[in-house]
């Protein structure tokens, strides 16, 4: 029960984060004017920072296998979740109401592509942060892992959604957290996480203060963005019956016809795709892994679906209102599976 409680308290905590960014949008204090420069601040400093800071100097990183196995694991369970999803939406897409190819190729990635940064990372850094004050040994392979997850979803996330192959995904893989990661992970193999806290002591000390602010500010762009896609979803579903429609939205599944598709998406992101990274958690020890690596696929299990799907959505030609929806209930009910897949899981899979 008190392990329960304190995942349920983490888990709370961050989406009361989550909760002040929609409050902020609603009254117009966070409005979509700065979404754009908040969101280049995370991404290019914030985000840096934080990698910086969580990568050098982390012991559990001077273990070859922390390095090389989470990135090759998060490419790979992502790549599969989301081509999973997609022959779900091709096989079953008229019964889930999604009757355009555009709405299919949504259903996949949206509810294929987990949320692999901002909500895991702050449950690991209330659930797994060392007690002695030193780098959180999680967050560490964590961003390792995200690497490959990053760079599933620039490839195969964009040439499902989009219909199309081509290397602009893998040029967009190469950002400013995956530079700072390798930065990173030089500057540790170096021996950096000994010198640098003396020699370079009020430089280490600012990137601790602006790694400090990555978390929040993240969160509240993510109840923001929450919020837009809510306001999406209401002008779509309240759109007059004589008003003309494009034709991806003619094909969106509409009233109780949206209930097969979100169930089935609810479940495949909350149960089934959970289950399996729970299972590669408890036989991946076979081939090296470590108890950090274990314990990032329990966090990835137990996120709801991501919410930038609904960005790729708008810019390669997919269906938005499929990818918010997908995202919105999937984030609610993951409220009440998040708590029980990072509680049971542990006792599932032996740690």
């Amino acid at each position: 029960m008190d392990e329960w409680l304190r995942v349920l308290w983490a888990s709370l905590a961050v989406f009361g984060v989550v909760g002040v960014g929609a409050w902020l949008r609603r009254i117009n204090w966070l409005n979509a004017d700065a979404d754009a420069s908040l969101l280049k601040l995370v991404v290019n400093v914030l985000m840096p920072c934080l990698i910086l800071r969580s990568v050098v100097g982390n012991a559990a990183l001077d273990q070859a296998s922390n390095v090389w196995l989470p990135p090759v694991v998060g490419f790979g369970t992502t790549a599969g979740a989301i081509l999973l999803c997609a022959t779900l939406a091709w096989w079953l897409g008229p019964a889930l109401g999604l009757r355009s190819a555009a709405t299919r190729r949504t259903f996949a990635v949206a509810a294929g592509m987990h949320n692999y940064g901002y909500l895991p990372v702050p449950l690991a850094q209330s659930l797994y942060d060392s007690p002695d004050g030193g780098t959180n040994p999680v967050l560490g392979v964590l961003f390792v892992n995200n690497v490959g997850v990053d760079l599933a979803m620039w490839t195969v996330g964009v040439a499902v959604i989009s219909g199309a192959t081509g290397m602009r995904g893998w040029k967009r893989a190469i950002n400013a957290p995956s530079i700072a990661l390798v930065a990173a992970l030089g500057l540790h193999l170096g021996g950096a996480g000994e010198w640098l806290p003396t020699r370079a002591g009020f430089v280490w000390q600012a990137v601790g203060m602006l790694a400090a602010c990555a978390v929040p500010v993240a969160l509240l762009l993510i109840g923001a963005t929450i919020v837009d896609a809510f306001t999406q979803l209401r002008y779509s579903a309240g759109r007059s019956p004589g008003e003309a429609q494009p034709a991806v939205e003619a094909a969106r599944p509409r009233g109780r016809g949206v209930w097969p598709m979100v169930t089935v998406a609810c479940v495949v992101r909350l149960a089934v795709l959970p289950a399996g990274l729970a299972t590669l958690a408890w036989v991946l020890p076979s081939a090296g892994a470590t108890v950090e690596m274990q314990r990032v696929l329990l966090l990835h299990a137990a996120m709801p679906a991501a919410v930038f799907p609904i960005v790729l959505a708008r810019h390669y030609g997919g269906d938005v209102r499929t990818a918010a929806t997908i995202a919105l209930a999937t984030s609610a009910l993951s409220l009440l599976t998040m708590p029980a897949w990072l509680t049971l899981g542990p006792g599932l899979i032996g740690l």
